[in-house]
């Protein structure tokens, strides 16, 4: 994608980005509450319109392949699910049938997946018959999570995907997904800078009027990180910490 600018009302979130991302590459977003997460991965989606981007999907423009074609190429994983009226696990995954598999991935991590292949993958084995209603915030993310697996598309857009989970769980989906950059292009948004570190290829972050993307190694480090969050980070070890807002005394 090329010249992108991202605007909520007056306020400008986005200017100029310029990001090229392949299969093999785990990408994620990070930045304070509001920095346009959750408006970049819509608009990547196709489901914000915005006039001056140039948005390429497998070489194709975005606003002009057939929306057929668009739901086999890109999936959207929402932070929220939102069940109005009960029905099955089984259903809740196996509507990302409904879009067809591609055909261009033949192996175990990208287009087999049955439904409950999915939902062992996600730690959800053997809950098919569950009502949806009845799930926790959790396990309703980890079953959508599954549909995205069923419906298998060449780029994955997630949007805070460990946002409702365990330690132990979000150490399971992002090492999932990690596995499944490998023959997809896998892009989420993130809270946790040290899980994005341990797990991700690259980074995007994203700051007041700028943003750094490359490299996990290189995009996430004490400098960036301070500028776009708006507190000092120090690296200890493995580890990146926050320890000192700007501006605030020492004492």
């Amino acid at each position: 994608m090329s010249h992108l600018d991202i605007a909520v009302g007056d306020r400008r979130l986005i200017s100029k980005l310029e990001l090229h991302i392949d299969r093999g590459e785990f990408w994620c977003i990070l930045g304070k509450n509001g920095s346009g997460k959750t408006t970049l991965l819509q608009v990547i989606a196709g489901l914000r319109s915005n006039s001056k981007a140039q948005i390429q999907l497998c070489g194709e423009a975005l606003q002009s392949t057939p929306l057929a074609l668009l739901a086999q190429r890109r999936g959207l994983m929402m932070q929220q699910q939102v069940d109005v009226f009960p029905h099955t696990v089984f259903d809740a995954v196996a509507i990302g049938q409904v879009v067809g598999w591609s055909s261009t991935n033949d192996d175990s991590m990208s287009a087999n997946f049955s439904v409950s292949t999915a939902l062992e993958k996600v730690g959800m084995a053997g809950s098919e018959g569950r009502n949806v209603l009845t799930l926790s915030g959790g396990e309703r993310q980890r079953v959508a999570l599954a549909a995205l697996l069923v419906q298998a598309p060449e780029l994955m857009l997630l949007d805070e995907p460990v946002s409702h989970q365990d330690v132990a769980q979000q150490l399971q989906v992002m090492q999932l997904l990690r596995e499944l950059s490998t023959n997809h292009a896998v892009i989420s948004s993130c809270h946790d800078i040290n899980l994005a570190k341990r797990f991700a290829t690259h980074a995007l972050v994203l700051g007041e009027g700028q943003h750094w993307s490359g490299s996990v190694g290189d995009i996430l480090v004490p400098e960036i990180l301070s500028l776009a969050f708006g507190c000092e980070f120090m690296q200890q070890g493995d580890w990146l910490l926050p320890f000192q807002a700007h501006g605030a005394s020492s004492r």
